[in-house]
């Protein structure tokens, strides 16, 4: 993957598939007719893509499990560096205290 500019201050991610002859001609064909680049017509595939798994229970549902297996990794490596610190682990403190942030 590489990055390319834009000049719109978006950085963009290059993405690229091996496709049978076949559906590069299909591809081709339907890009002609509506007028859409390769680029647009990926971008469109995959987005409707991501939505049609973020709508499954089951990819929900492991989604979530990731979730909540980051928050514990997230958990156990910040006691072990207040541990390392000095910290008392066994009351939590605000985000951004530790830096002597002032409430506003």
């Amino acid at each position: 993957m590489s990055e390319q500019p834009t000049g719109t201050g978006e950085e963009k991610k290059t993405v690229a598939i091996r496709v049978s002859p076949e559906l590069r001609g299909k591809l081709d064909s339907v890009l002609q007719i509506t007028d859409l680049s390769v680029n647009d017509a990926g971008i469109e595939a995959l987005t409707d893509w991501i939505a049609k798994q973020l709508s499954d229970p089951e990819i929900r549902a492991k989604a979530l499990a990731s979730l909540d297996d980051e928050e514990r990794a997230l958990k156990a490596r910040r006691e072990a560096l207040q541990g390392l610190i000095g910290e008392d682990t066994s009351t939590e403190k605000p985000a951004g205290s530790r830096r002597g942030n002032k409430p506003s």
